[in-house]
């Protein structure tokens, strides 16, 4: 039976020692080591055992030959329509997205959404539920406008947050949509968010480090989040549904993540990973936040959080620079 390299597929010579065309060295199987009888038993074996080990270029070579037949030279695609938020690298690293530009990130993310967009209409399940809700919004803001606005149907505005301005309003509604497409498309959407919530809670007992990160995170999300349901009880799903997706999305890989590594390019995954715990946790917060009177609360204390985070990610940064 021939001989053939592991690094490269190459037919070998019978006694070669490394192949020819990616000069990997041979790697040989027990039968082809024959003991030296003028050694002893302890040498022999010592031998063998390293001649049946790869060395550390071998094994990359074989890797490598393995990955290009398994992907076949195509890189894998993140796909992220309908994500807002993005995800964490507590679970197998997915690569390092730093290097990213800003326009190919913004580019690929319209395009993913024009995607999300076909996909709908191609879905049955998916355009029955857009018209569904949709004819569920304008019946509710027709009956709102005429003073028609029992418990029953306030009741129905929170669950398909109805209310809202027309541009942050619209976008808050969009939402909550993609959750309920998300639960009827997707069996394992509780599960996700599940695991979701799982690697979120961890983040918050990294200490002081991991503060500033999560404190920025948070004051972006509940800036994001006035500007959708102006700090009002009454359309805070908006705020469940953003949590639910942003938590499912920390289990994968999705724009928000790719755009803010391109806008903090100095930033570790750690960090970016602390940023996108913080937003999510933000949907949370702003549930309470909205139960004090106003309307602007959100943005108050965002900000607060938000330059929070900074002026404690310049002193943690300053203790480095003493430490070194």
């Amino acid at each position: 039976m021939g001989k053939f390299c592991t690094g490269c597929g190459e037919s070998l010579k019978k006694d070669a020692k490394f192949c020819t065309k990616c000069g990997a060295s041979v790697v040989l199987s027990m039968e082809e080591i024959k003991p030296d009888e003028t050694k002893s038993d302890e040498d022999n074996l010592v031998e063998a055992k390293s001649a049946v080990t790869p060395e550390p270029a071998v094994l990359k070579s074989i890797a490598g030959s393995y990955a290009k037949k398994l992907l076949k030279g195509e890189t894998p695609a993140y796909k992220a329509a309908g994500e807002l938020a993005l995800p964490m690298e507590l679970t197998p690293d997915m690569g390092d997205f730093g290097g990213e530009k800003l326009l190919s990130i913004i580019k690929s993310g319209f395009s993913s959404l024009i995607k999300g967009f076909k996909r709908t209409f191609i879905n049955k399940k998916l355009l029955v539920l857009v018209i569904v809700v949709s004819l569920i919004w304008l019946f509710l803001n027709v009956l709102t406008a005429l003073g028609i606005f029992p418990l029953p149907l306030r009741l129905l505005s929170w669950l398909t947050a109805a209310g809202g301005s027309m541009i942050g309003g619209s976008v808050g509604k969009g939402l909550v949509a993609a959750m309920m497409a998300q639960l009827l498309t997707d069996k394992h959407m509780l599960k996700r968010v599940k695991g979701g919530f799982g690697q979120l809670i961890p983040m918050f007992k990294g200490g002081i480090k991991a503060y500033n990160s999560l404190l920025m995170g948070a004051g972006a999300s509940l800036i994001v989040s006035n500007m959708m349901v102006a700090s009002n009880l009454q359309n805070t799903m908006v705020c469940i549904a953003g949590f639910a997706l942003s938590a499912k999305a920390l289990m994968g890989n999705g724009f928000l993540r790719r755009l803010t590594s391109s806008l903090m390019p100095k930033a570790s995954n750690a960090g970016i990973s602390s940023i996108m715990g913080g937003w999510t946790a933000g949907f949370a917060l702003f549930i309470l936040v909205s139960l004090i009177p106003g309307v602007y609360n959100g943005y108050i204390i965002g900000v607060a959080l938000f330059i929070g985070g900074i002026i404690l990610m310049i002193l943690n940064n300053k203790k480095k620079e003493v430490a070194l």
